[in-house]
């Protein structure tokens, strides 16, 4: 097959291009290494370009080059139905499919517990990475087939590839995955994070690899730091380049300087496949990093293996269990996600569902477990499980009101004056608290003195509060809060008992109940029993529970 050129390929896919080293070689030859990297595909098996096309550019890319590798920088397996009901085995079934390589593992791989996901390390034909993940218990080690790092030999050269997963997976993903007998028994390494991965760059050069790229699910925003990827580039070298997961950011190549004072480019693929990310290197050492925006061919097998998965899914779940008079959204007008920095009202829903199941004076809802919008007229099972697809346990206990206020101030420590850029949301936070049963305005002007330990988990509050006019609802009337007080709180098993995205301030309070329903269930009892399908005159405007100054 005549060759083509870069160029031509270039103007074919949309490919955004920025080079490494300033000389560039134009054509992909067939000693050229292709890279391509997806990450944070989240289950959109068919969202944008979508897994069907990807295996299309796949087949066309491995007849241009036979040094091709397929890599996921993490959380592809969890998102909505079809990962969830199935435990991410759909997932791993199509990425077998398309020949992924190498998968490094993002935080939420474990969202479905370590037996799913050894489970899922065994079902992959390819490899799992991450350098810095590692087991510290006495009973079997589930992860131990996860590698730190894969070389691969392309015979001009080798390259070694080194997994990084973020050490904040501890809290963003469900706490109690990690705890075997009591104690956490998985380590991320936060403290010595870096010295992980240059100890793995290492040995990849010691084994004769002239390339290393950090395929890192750490994110490369400043709200991902202390770990993230700008810092893994900033304290570690010997790497050419770093594919970038966690963020949901679209990034072709953004250079940052190493410790060896070398600009090192970061590319990042976004979300649920709106791009896909490449890297070319050459026989002569050009390192070429693009992103392709679009991709209209579409593979038959593979599109047959997604629709035949998808008609199992929708025969679980189209049984309609509620119907509703309003439609009700995570976004703004403009698409911009708001439930993870503002009150919305369909979290005012699903908090109040938690409160009324309860019977609990307060109820919670984290903004990062409120997963989609809600439509109005019959509701599947499905469309609750997209709201809520983690089957997350209601459980109830007794906090005081200084405990609750310590954990409003952390679940509000993120927040900014204005929720977007303009492009993107900002000031988000997965713990932000959705609340029923509470008002609360938060002071953007003040900092957050909110300290919080190297896992992410709350520590305390080391000065003025941000957090004001916290009232708790007594009667038809809402008071102030009293510190002193105890009240009963209703939220999620992830939050209250196991610590989830670092609420630890509640985990030795006293457990009423530990099993009250699963979230699902309780949205579900809240709109059909008490509500009977009329949402719109309660929930049509936000209730102002949560004031932004």
């Amino acid at each position: 097959m005549k060759k083509h050129s870069y160029l031509a390929i270039v103007l074919i896919l949309a490919i955004v291009l920025c080079l490494f080293i300033p000389s560039c070689s134009k054509k992909v030859e067939d000693s050229d290494i292709v890279i391509v990297y997806t990450t944070d595909v989240h289950c959109g098996v068919d969202d944008n370009i979508g897994y069907a096309s990807l295996a299309a550019y796949v087949k066309k890319t491995k007849e241009l080059s036979k040094n091709f590798t397929l890599i996921d920088a993490g959380d592809a397996m969890q998102g909505n139905l079809i990962g969830s009901l199935s435990k991410g085995k759909y997932i791993i079934d199509i990425m077998n499919a398309l020949n992924y390589d190498l998968y490094a593992i993002g935080n939420h791989e474990f969202d479905y517990g370590i037996d799913e996901l050894s489970q899922r390390i065994d079902q992959f034909k390819g490899e799992f990475i991450s350098c810095n993940l590692s087991y510290t218990g006495k009973k079997e080690n589930k992860i131990s087939k996860v590698k730190p790092y894969s070389i691969k030999d392309y015979g001009f050269a080798k390259v070694g590839f080194v997994g990084v997963t973020t050490p904040t997976t501890l809290v963003s993903s469900n706490p109690a995955n990690f705890v075997e007998d009591g104690e956490v028994v998985y380590s991320f390494h936060a403290d010595t994070l870096f010295d992980e991965v240059q100890k793995n760059i290492d040995e990849c050069k010691a084994n004769g690899c002239k390339y290393v790229v950090l395929v890192s699910h750490l994110g490369y925003l400043d709200n991902y730091k202390p770990y993230s990827s700008v810092d893994l580039i900033n304290n570690t070298s010997g790497a050419i380049a770093v594919i970038d997961g966690h963020s949901h950011q679209v990034a072709s190549c953004n250079y940052y300087k190493n410790k060896a004072g070398q600009m090192i480019p970061l590319c990042a693929a976004g979300y649920k496949m709106n791009v896909i990310g490449r890297i070319t290197i050459t026989k002569d050492g050009d390192v070429q990093l693009g992103i392709i925006n679009s991709y209209p061919q579409k593979d038959q097998d593979a599109q047959d293996l997604i629709d035949g998965i998808e008609a199992k899914i929708d025969e679980e779940v189209s049984k309609v269990v509620a119907t509703s008079d309003l439609a009700m959204s995570i976004y703004d007008a403009a698409g911009i996600r708001m439930v993870r920095s503002r009150e919305v009202a369909i979290a005012d829903v699903v908090a109040d569902s938690y409160r009324d199941a309860s019977g609990a004076d307060i109820a919670f809802a984290n903004g990062g477990g409120v997963r989609a919008d809600l439509k109005s007229g019959d509701i599947t099972y499905g469309d609750i499980k997209n709201v809520l697809p983690f089957d997350n346990t209601l459980c109830l206990i007794k906090a005081t009101g200084a405990q609750i206020l310590d954990y409003l101030e952390f679940a509000a420590r993120k927040t900014e004056h204005e929720y977007t850029d303009g492009t993107k949301a900002i000031g988000e936070n997965g713990a932000f608290a959705q609340t029923s049963g509470l008002t609360y305005t938060i002071d953007t002007s003040i900092a957050s003195s909110v300290v919080v330990d190297e896992s992410g988990n709350f520590v305390k509050v080391d000065g003025e509060r941000r957090v004001k006019n916290v009232k708790v609802l007594q009667g038809d009337e809402y008071v102030a809060i009293d510190p002193e007080k105890t009240y009963t709180i209703c939220s999620l098993d992830f939050i209250l008992l196991d610590g989830g995205d670092g609420v630890v301030m509640f985990k030795e309070c006293e457990v009423i109940s530990k099993n009250v329903m699963l979230d699902s269930e309780a949205l579900v009892r809240y709109i059909v029993d008490v509500l009977h399908g009329s949402l719109k005159d309660k929930y049509e405007t936000v209730g102002n529970r949560i004031i932004i100054v």
